[in-house]
């Protein structure tokens, strides 16, 4: 008779607080590589009716002997059907409750990519897929588009970071994930209470050209906003 393995309630839960195109499925791929952290998707994208609840009591139920942290990922404006946003309340109050806050030092870049995911409807890319340069990936902004995307992430992010415990919360940014994946992982790991392991994924940057091949009317917008808290953004 095949041994019965019980679950246990000993592990470190936590969400990865983000928007859409900051990296977040390349970090989930990274955590899941790991053989001790079991990460979920957007689980509250939209509730469709459910006790959200009952969603945390699943997620966060008794896990497998050899899973040391669990969690999923959470965008700022989820649940998208939900206004009374109660799931919110609920993981403020979970005790404990580690939160790795993923952002984009360079905010163009999401919107950037956010936009372009949409009208291709492309939300990811396989290292062993070949790459489609294509003349119309280019899209065009207008200003004040611009400029309430950059004010509206940049008020998620500081909400968000004042919604939860600060000595439970590291922010990572997606150029570190890009560019200095094992030390940046390394962090996170050392945050989770697990030993490091390399990360893998298979997973690939989807936009890597430069700013003024990805926007049509590149010129006009680094005008626009060369004197505002935004220009950094415009490198291209």
């Amino acid at each position: 008779m095949e041994a019965h393995v019980s679950g246990h309630l000993n592990f470190r839960r936590f969400i990865v607080l983000t928007r859409s195109r900051t990296g977040s499925n390349m970090l989930i791929s990274f955590l899941n590589s790991h053989p001790h952290i079991y990460a979920e998707g957007e689980i509250f994208n939209r509730l469709h009716g459910r006790n959200h609840l009952d969603i945390l009591s699943r997620v966060y139920g008794e896990q497998a002997p050899h899973i040391k942290a669990k969690g999923f990922k959470i965008f700022y404006y989820h649940p998208l059907d939900d206004p009374t946003r109660q799931v919110w309340d609920s993981l403020m109050n979970l005790d404990p409750l580690w939160v790795i806050h993923l952002k984009r030092r360079n905010i163009l870049r999401t919107l950037v990519s956010r936009k372009i995911a949409g009208l291709r409807d492309v939300w990811t890319a396989r290292s062993d897929e070949g790459r489609i340069l294509d003349a119309k990936k280019a899209v065009t902004f207008t200003v004040q588009e611009l400029d309430e995307g950059f004010k509206q992430t940049r008020e998620w992010e500081i909400d968000g970071e004042k919604k939860f415990e600060k000595d439970r919360l590291i922010s990572v940014y997606y150029e570190d994930l890009i560019s200095n994946p094992e030390s940046t992982f390394k962090q996170i790991t050392d945050f989770l209470g697990v030993a490091y392991v390399t990360p893998k994924t298979i997973l690939r940057k989807q936009n890597p050209e430069s700013l003024k091949e990805l926007i049509t009317n590149y010129n006009e917008l680094k005008t626009a906003f060369s004197k505002t808290e935004w220009q950094p953004f415009f490198k291209a």
